[in-house]
């Protein structure tokens, strides 16, 4: 029998979310409060302004992995099958599905009413063509079709997907992240990683690519006026590649913008901004080990670097203050539903990490230095948290030396495992657990995830496969509690902190910003969320 999933809504990935200043909740109310004005007074529409970087050219081929940023662009202009908002998930190009009972078969319903950017309508063809065209030309980002034994037009509107075995997060992480294209320009294109025309980013999307500028890094999106799921309820949506986004917003050069810093928080909130916290924080930064390295492969000397970090001092100082949380040993974040409670974590305590290190036979010289233990931390940017970490490590004899390089040369030594540790920070913690299993089989797409090639532990990586098979959510939790018991001990990464990420916006401007469940796709914890943008007809 199968069970139709036209609303589906995972109940772990339900999260409660709100700030002090806005919630979720209050958002989607303005959202809709917004809207209604719009509507009803006929006023003109805003121009939303957005301090980003530069990401590449928003084409599902071309874009940047290194960070959200041109995921987030591509599905400005291209539509999935599942989509998510404030609630979880829901319909989007496909209206209703329903899923096999073993898990193994999904048929999706898709809308009839959709048309590419061109004018040439959406159906079952273009589904059928994109899983094909995408299992010869990888999408760069986190959507793995292997799984994917066969897709088969039913009829014009009706697509049934086979898996060759049971993959969990299917709906999300295929169905909800994958880009529609379209057959009819696609087809024609046998080197999709080299061609920008005009027509490579038509999609069905409720945005259109108007302009991007290559050497500064700017984007202009307009409308898409003929968008299925409703009319657009902004004039336009601007990225501009600025230095100081804070500034910016004080000098009206854009009018919303993203922060760690606790610190910006509490000054454009004086100056009549305001703010939206992430919720949960959906990120993390962290220390990654080479686990090759000829005194780091021994995890002893991991679990006594990570007592001898005072990592709640060093959240707090690295953000400004606000409301860092201590990072999870087992990697995932204490606020998300996936957190095993249970886990083994590593509380701050010198006089533990001084014994381990003399046990391990690292004795200190007449000066307090331990001769034998001289350890490098890469950095692709001025890193507070290794200058802070290099302090605390003095206090137990450990000289840390600060390496920083430039960005591709950092995520090149994390391929190559060229370094001893490294500092990195990304995102994605909120969404399905499975991220646990990208990262330690090198598979992540965020370039900053680090490869994860060299963490060998047969355990983890046998309950890694099994997770994808379960379908039943408590049980699958059962086992993600597993593998968060052996990242804590064998500790591969040691992660410092999880650091909530702050909106900040002229709502003048525009209100209609939430907080998506799960976090947009893949579990990305930011605002551009194009649902927010929709007027519903």
């Amino acid at each position: 029998m199968k069970k139709t999933l036209m609303f589906l809504f995972i109940s772990i990935l339900l999260i409660i979310t709100g700030c002090g200043v806005n919630s979720s909740e209050t958002a989607g109310a303005n959202k809709k409060k917004a809207s209604n004005e719009v509507k009803e007074t006929g006023d003109e529409l805003p121009t939303i302004k957005i301090g980003w970087s530069n990401n590449g050219y928003p084409s599902p081929f071309t874009f940047s992995s290194a960070g959200p940023g041109g995921f987030l662009h591509n599905n400005f202009l291209f539509d999935t099958l599942t989509w998510k908002d404030d609630t979880g998930i829901i319909p989007w190009l496909a209206k209703e599905w329903n899923v096999s009972d073993d898990g193994l078969t999904y048929e999706f319903q898709l809308e009839k009413d959709v048309s590419f950017h061109d004018g040439k309508p959406l159906t079952a063809d273009d589904v059928v063509f994109t899983f094909d065209y995408f299992a010869k030309n990888p999408f760069p980002w986190n959507a793995d079709i292997s799984y994917v034994k066969s897709v088969k037009k039913l009829d014009d509107y009706s697509v049934e997907v086979t898996l060759k075995e049971a993959y969990s997060p299917f709906i999300t992480e295929v169905a909800g992240i994958l880009p529609i294209l379209p057959k009819h320009i696609w087809e024609k294109v046998d080197q999709p990683l080299e061609y920008t025309e005009k027509d490579a980013v038509i999609g069905s999307g409720p945005f259109v690519l108007d302009h991007y500028d290559e050497k500064d890094g700017n984007y202009l999106f307009l409308p898409n006026e003929n968008f299925f799921k409703g009319t657009v309820a902004v004039k336009e949506v601007q990225y501009l590649n600025v230095e100081n986004r804070v500034l910016s917003l004080q000098n009206d050069e854009i009018n919303a913008g993203m922060t760690f810093m606790y610190s910006d928080v509490e000054e454009m909130k004086e100056k009549g901004f305001d703010v939206i916290k992430s919720e949960p924080t959906g990120s993390a930064v962290r220390i990654v080990f080479n686990l090759e390295h000829d005194q780091l492969g021994d995890k002893r000397l991991r679990q006594a670097l990570a007592y001898a970090l005072d990592r709640e001092t060093l959240a707090e100082k690295a953000t400004g203050g606000g409301e860092p949380i201590v990072g999870s040993a087992g990697i995932v974040p204490p606020d998300s539903a996936w957190y095993n409670k249970d886990v083994k974590q590593y509380d701050y305590n010198l006089e533990k990490a001084e014994r381990m290190l003399d046990e391990l036979g690292y004795k200190k010289n007449s000066k307090g230095i331990r001769e034998d233990l001289k350890l490098n931390v890469m950095v692709s940017d001025t890193s507070s948290e290794s200058q802070l970490m290099q302090e605390m490590l003095k206090k137990i004899g450990v000289e840390l030396n600060i390496q920083q390089v430039d960005q591709a040369t950092f995520t090149t030594a994390l391929g190559e495992n060229n370094y001893d540790m490294a500092i990195t920070g990304h995102i994605g913690l909120s969404g399905d657990p499975d991220f646990l299993r990208l990262w330690f089989t090198g598979e992540a797409s965020n370039a900053y995830a680090a490869r994860g090639k060299s963490f060998k532990n047969k355990e983890f990586h046998k309950l890694a496969d099994k997770q994808l098979g379960i379908l039943d959510e408590k049980d699958r939790k059962v086992v993600i509690d597993q593998m968060q018991d052996i990242l804590a001990d064998e500790l591969p990464t040691l992660v410092l902190y999880h650091r909530p990420f702050y909106f900040i916006y002229d709502a003048q401007q525009f209100d209609g910003w939430f907080n998506t469940a799960g976090g947009i796709a893949d579990g990305i914890p930011l605002w551009e969320n194009k649902a927010a943008f929709i007027n519903a007809d």
